[in-house]
């Protein structure tokens, strides 16, 4: 089975985001609002709101169950939270090849591919959208790109969120090459004194 049939619920995620009267299924990922104000508003005859929601602002989590209000309980790793379905919005996170040369022969076509891709390769990505209807638009920190759907495989709430805290072994690796060659540097001149 091939990426793009596996990939085709990211797609149709998106796409059905914007519709009207949208209704959220168990399973499915979403995304608190970052806004606490708005919030404690929408939480009004929700459940209510309480000082310990602030850690689920703008963090993505999974619907556990929704009750005969039509209010969603969204699990956290923490904990699971009643939400009003106005506070929050469907997500779909992806994981981009972790292959440079595949990314790159299937960005043909799709965008193209530039030497500042690399830093997307084997991530988890949030999709944000559809480009020319059939590629994906991704974020990733500040930047957005657009990729071929072929490129990425879909990923949960919980891999996304395992990323974020974690460091990047790129910046980890270079942080130690910058270490070494400074202590080079000063063994250097302290031996040259």
């Amino acid at each position: 089975m091939g990426n793009a049939h596996r990939n085709g619920n990211a797609v149709a995620l998106v796409v059905r985001r914007a519709a009207p009267g949208y209704k959220f299924s168990v399973g499915e990922t979403v995304k608190v609002i970052g806004d606490v104000g708005k919030l404690k508003s929408l939480q009004v005859g929700h459940g209510g709101f309480v000082d310990e929601m602030r850690s689920i602002l703008a963090r993505a989590g999974t619907v556990a169950g929704i009750d005969e209000d039509g209010d969603l309980r969204v699990e956290f790793k923490e904990r699971t939270w009643a939400l009003n379905p106005a506070a929050v919005t469907p997500v779909c996170y992806v994981r981009v090849t972790g292959d440079v040369a595949e990314l790159q022969r299937l960005q043909v076509g799709h965008g193209g591919f530039n030497e500042e891709m690399r830093d997307i390769l084997g991530r988890v990505v949030e999709v944000t959208g559809i480009a020319d209807g059939k590629d994906v638009r991704v974020q990733w920190e500040d930047s957005v790109w657009t990729v071929n759907p072929e490129a990425v495989t879909k990923a949960s709430a919980d891999e996304a969120e395992e990323e974020e805290d974690e460091e990047n072994p790129a910046e980890e690796l270079a942080k130690l090459f910058l270490a070494a060659a400074l202590l080079q540097a000063m063994a250097d001149r302290s031996g040259s004194s």
